[in-house]
């Protein structure tokens, strides 16, 4: 026996060895074929991103990359797409935005793989026929969004075999003419079509039928007026239908009958008159129909047989007076009935009869005068919304078994009473609303079976008293308002029925006095609002029984004293009374009680030891207008707690030493508008924890140094509008003690100049102020004195003072300074050695000066700069050396309101401006002040030729900018080789170049590809006729095919090209350059002024020269 047990044990042994040999040898360790994944998606932005240029890539994914081109052209993104089409990676998104490009052609999207392609802004008019070669087999969405096809470009989309989006938004289209669609390879893959926001007036018939598999026809905001008998056959797909905004006056069966499977229909906004019978009838699975906003005046039995599945119907902001018996009796499964802003009547006998599914009933805004019987029958869970109405009378009956209304909204009517009977035992509602009626007595509104209601909103009634027995027993009932109405008596424990009452508003009514019983025994109720009454007297004892209230507003009222209040308060509001003082015992022992606001009282200097004990928890304390003249520091001193004092707005003229006694927590003390005019030293001693003190708008003109002793924690100290001419003595400065002071407000002062000890400085101490306002005092110079203590600050303010000085090296020396306002000064240079400041710099404002002059070299060196304000001064030019600090930074320089010369020192700005994605309001608003003939123009909208100079400036950055500037212009191997680049961010397509005599007689002529940047003309070609001076002349075609002359954009050739042409061969292997620096004699000589005639001469010779050419387009 043992021996079999012995040979199983290594039988079981053998076949673990085994299977784990096996298992090793199926699953080798991780290590043996381990392949490390780099972290981030699988695509990723290329790293270069100058090969991209003018685009930029957004976002890389596992599919692939995000592209955006911004303010760009059909030349400049070539060279970026065939960058991109080099990395092989395939584009999510290629997005074209506000590009100049009329007419989209060529070879530019060929080699790229894009999914979804978006043109927006662009002035796009036209698509040639071959413009998508190459994304056919991968574009899957097209939207072009506000361009300007009048068109419909058949041809060009008809190759395109995955597309399943097609979208045009905000076109010129007119007419979809038939077969637009036909033959078409995305017949089969097509899901979405969008043709919206457009003059869009008419539909071939038939024009659809192709699209078998469209599941969304979008054709909102449009002109259409008419359909046509079948104008959607054969798109038996379509699930949602979209024909919003436009002119329809007519839509029936025939229109819509062949959408079997549509679900969702939107017809809203148009003109039509009725609903014809059976005109969904075969739209059996139609869920959602919006007819909003049209002229419908009728509906009845007939309008929605056969839509068994309806869901929701909008029939708002139409003109509907009659609502037939039985109407919604065939859409039984109906969730949303929207009837606002009609012409209805009245809600007839069983209007809304047996709806089960029933959410929402809207018949707010209409005519309604009343609610017939069995109106309202059979629904649950419905929130109906009959607001805003006429509503006078409720018939009995009128709800019927309605359980659960979630909302019944009866708000802003007529109705004095609603019967008794108007609701069955079985009906109820969670929310009522009966706002902006006519009741008199709460009685008139009949609660008694509404055992459910959770919320009764019965605000802005004539309601003048709260009867006996006006609620039953609610055990839901949590909130009440009843508030604006003129309640003046309550009668005994009304509310003692309402076991979970939470929420209580009586504000804005009539009562004067509040009896011992009036809230009788509520313990659940957290908030009670009173604020508003006449209330005088509350008697003790009146709300002993309110153990759970935690928020009492009692503001605005008639008090005299403080009342007995529970013990569990959190909030107590009692602002606005006739308070005038607070006895010793007055509140009970309170641990609860946070916040106390007693603003507005009569309080005075009636504030005595004791006034607040028992008050164990108290944070915040509002005591302003009270008349207090003496801080009632007595009275302060059972508040160990308090964190918060408002003291603002009293007679407070003096604080004497320790004038608030030991407030150890103290936090925050507001003592504005006091007419203070005397502070002691060591005032605010025994506030050792106060973090801000606003002394502003006082009448102080001086302020001891020792004020402040003890307030090693205060970091913000406000002393703006006062009369202070100084804060030191010369020997001692005020805020030495202040030792973690971050935030200083000196502003609206009388305050000449700064002196050493004006701001905290000692070298073992760190001070850490971060933040001064200096504004508007009278300082009229800035020395070095202001150097000291100011070596943490990040924030300087100097503005509105009569600063016409600032020495050398001061400012340079505030090392943390990052924001510097000297706005509204007397400033006339802005100097070098002044504004040399710390590295950190970000932004300066010199606006409302009287510059005149400026060096900017100091300021550029800052690489952190971005804002430079010098709005509203005497400066007449922006400089070119900004321009190109903003070109390659985001700095913002705002020189608006000043007297500008617009000549063509303001073209490197201008020039800047056109290549910009956007431009904001500051350069927007850049007006010229000179020449005459520019004055009152904005920058922005003045054409580059009038930017002039007399004598005209030779360097090209103030020359009129060229579509494209040369790069290199060489003879080599018996050809003319000519390269270039494009420098305009214009509508520049392809090139046209070409050699010419004096006598604009044509030599050579070609037409370039707009992907090209080079051409090589042989030199057998350039033959001369006659005369031996040439000139080659490379221009910009725009899409549209004109072509753009400029003279900067012609160079001369050399005048012995003909010995160049023997020597250099095609046998010669020597490239032989040719000096661009020379200049065209004509376009040297002539100004600015005489380019725009010189054009127009060259135009015209040209057109003369080339009428006979079908090929060239003008």
């Amino acid at each position: 026996m043992k021996q079999k047990r012995g040979a199983r044990l290594v039988n079981g042994l053998g076949f673990v060895v085994l299977l784990t040999i096996g298992w090793v040898s199926v699953c080798p360790p991780p290590s043996a074929h381990a392949e490390y994944i780099p972290p981030g998606p699988k695509y990723k932005c290329p790293e270069k991103t100058k090969l991209i240029y003018p685009c930029i890539c957004t976002q890389g994914t596992d599919d692939g990359i995000f592209i955006q081109c911004e303010n760009s052209n059909l030349a400049s993104l070539s060279v970026a797409f065939i960058n991109l089409a080099s990395m092989n990676v395939p584009i999510v998104q290629l997005r074209l935005q506000r590009c100049k490009i009329k007419n989209l052609f060529g070879t530019l999207l060929h080699r790229l793989q894009v999914k979804h392609l978006h043109l927006t802004d662009t002035p796009l008019a036209s698509i040639a026929d071959h413009a998508f070669y190459g994304i056919n087999d991968t574009l899957q969405e097209l939207h072009l969004v506000h361009t300007e096809m009048t068109q419909f470009p058949t041809e060009a989309l008809k190759i395109l075999g995955l597309l399943k989006v097609l979208n045009f938004d905000g076109h010129k289209i007119e007419l979809l003419a038939k077969g637009s669609f036909a033959g078409a390879q995305f017949e089969g893959s097509l899901e979405k079509l969008h043709l919206v926001n457009g003059p869009l007036t008419e539909l071939a018939a038939d024009i659809f039928g192709s699209l078998k598999k469209v599941k969304t026809l979008d054709l909102h905001g449009n002109q259409l007026g008419t359909l046509k008998k079948g104008q959607f056959k054969g798109m038996r797909e379509v699930e949602i239908l979209d024909l919003s905004y436009n002119n329809l006056t007519k839509l029936d069966a025939t229109h819509v009958s062949d959408l079997t499977k549509m679900t969702w229909c939107n017809v809203s906004n148009n003109a039509l008159t009725e609903i014809t019978r059976g005109t969904f009838a075969r739209n059996t699975v139609l869920r959602v129909v919006n007819m909003a906003a049209n002229a419908i005046r009728k509906i009845d039995a007939n309008t929605f047989r056969g839509m068994r599945f309806l869901r929701r119907l909008y029939l708002s902001d139409n003109m509907i007076s009659d609502v037939g018996r039985g109407t919604f009796g065939s859409v039984t499964r109906i969730g949303t009935i929207d009837l606002a802003r009609n012409r209805i009547k009245k809600v007839d006998f069983q209007m809304f009869f047996q709806l089960n599914y029933v959410e929402l009933i809207d018949l707010a805004e209409n005519e309604i005068t009343e609610i017939q019987k069995d109106a309202f029958k059979d629904l649950y869970l419905t929130h109906i919304n009959i607001s805003h109405n006429r509503l006078e009378t409720i018939e009995p009956k009128s709800f019927i078994n309605c359980a659960n209304m979630t909302v019944l909204d009866l708000s802003h009517n007529l109705i004095r009473a609603i019967p008794r009977t108007a609701f069955d035992e079985t009906t109820y509602a969670t929310e009522w609303i009966v706002t902006h009626n006519l009741l008199t007595n709460m009685t008139q509104l009949p609660l008694s079976n509404m055992t459910g209601l959770k919320i009764l909103n019965v605000s802005y009634n004539n309601l003048v008293e709260i009867p006996k027995n006006t609620f039953p027993k609610l055990y839901e009932l949590h909130t009440i308002d009843v508030s604006h109405n003129n309640i003046s008596h309550i009668y005994n424990a009304v509310f003692q029925n309402l076991l979970s009452l939470r929420n209580l508003n009586l504000s804005h009514n009539a009562l004067e006095k509040i009896g011992p019983s009036t809230f009788g025994t509520l313990p659940t109720l957290l908030e009670l609002d009173l604020s508003y009454n006449r209330l005088r007297d509350i008697t003790r004892g009146a709300l002993a029984k309110t153990t759970g209230l935690r928020f009492l507003h009692m503001q605005h009222n008639k008090l005299e004293k403080v009342f007995q209040i529970p013990i569990s308060l959190n909030e107590l509001n009692l602002s606005h009374n006739e308070i005038a003082e607070i006895p010793e015992k007055t509140w009970p022992t309170m641990n609860s009680l946070l916040g106390l606001d007693l603003s507005h009282n009569r309080l005075g200097n009636n504030l005595a030891r004791g006034s607040f004990a028992g008050l164990l928890t108290l944070q915040r304390l509002h005591l302003v207008s009270n008349g207090i003249s003496t801080v009632p520091k007595d009275s302060f001193s059972d508040l160990g707690t308090m964190q918060y004092l408002y003291l603002a707005h009293n007679n407070i003229s003096e604080l004497p030493k320790g004038a608030f006694g030991r407030l150890p927590i103290l936090f925050e003390l507001q003592l504005t508008d006091n007419g203070l005019e005397t502070v002691a030293d060591r005032a605010f001693d025994g506030l050792l924890q106060l973090l801000t003190l606003n002394m502003s708008r006082n009448v102080l003109r001086s302020v001891p140094n020792g004020a402040f002793f003890g307030l090693v924690s205060l970091r913000r100290l406000d002393l703006s509008h006062n009369l202070l001419t100084t804060i030191d003595n010369k020997t001692h400065g005020l805020l030495d003690d202040c030792l973690s002071l971050e935030e200083l407000n000196l502003s609206h002062n009388r305050v000449s100049f700064v002196t050493r000890k004006t701001f905290p400085s000692d070298p073992y101490i760190p001070y850490r102020l971060r933040s001064v306002d200096l504004s508007y005092n009278t300082m009229s110079i800035v020395t070095g004195d202001l150097k000291v203590g100011t070596g943490t600050v990040h924030h300087l303010n100097l503005s509105h003072n009569n600063i016409k000085d600032i020495r050398p090296n001061v400012l340079g020396n505030l090392t943390s300074l990052r924001t510097l306002d000297l706005s509204y000064n007397e400033l006339t240079k802005l100097e070098n050695e002044v504004f040399r400041m710390p590295v950190n710099f970000t932004t300066l404002h010199l606006q409302h000066n009287k510059l005149n002059n400026a060096s900017y070299d100091a300021l550029l060196k800052l690489s952190n700069l971005t804002l430079l304000d010098l709005r509203s001064n005497e400066l007449t030019r922006f400089e070119p050396e900004l321009v190109k600090r903003m070109k390659v930074s985001n700095l913002t320089v705002a020189l608006g309101a000043n007297p500008l010369q617009c000549d063509c020192y303001m073209r490197p700005l201008f020039h800047h401006l056109r290549l910009l994605p956007s431009v904001g309001g500051l350069y927007r608003e850049l007006e010229c002040a000179g020449p005459g003939s520019l004055a009152g123009e904005r920058l922005y909208n003045v054409s580059d030729e009038l930017l002039a100079c007399v004598p005209a400036v030779e360097d090209d950055a103030f020359r009129p900018l060229p579509d494209l500037r040369f790069r290199e212009i060489a003879y080599f191997r018996g050809q003319l080789v000519v390269n270039w680049y494009v420098a305009a961010s214009s509508d520049v397509a392809d090139f046209y170049v070409y050699i010419r005599d004096r006598a604009n007689r044509i030599i050579v002529e070609r037409t370039v590809a707009y992907s090209s940047r080079s051409l090589a003309i042989d030199g057998t070609d350039i033959v001369p006729q006659g005369d031996p001076q040439l000139e080659l002349c490379v221009l910009a075609k725009s899409s549209d095919g004109a072509i753009n002359f400029l003279d900067t954009q012609c160079v001369p050739l050399p005048a012995d090209l003909e010995a160049v042409k023997r020597q250099y061969n095609a046998q010669y292997n020597y490239k032989y350059p040719l000096n661009l620096a020379k200049a065209s004699a004509r376009s040297r000589a002539s100004s600015d002024n005489g380019r725009v005639g010189r054009f127009t001469t060259i135009l015209i010779l040209l057109f003369a020269s080339f009428a006979s050419s079908s090929k060239r387009i003008f």
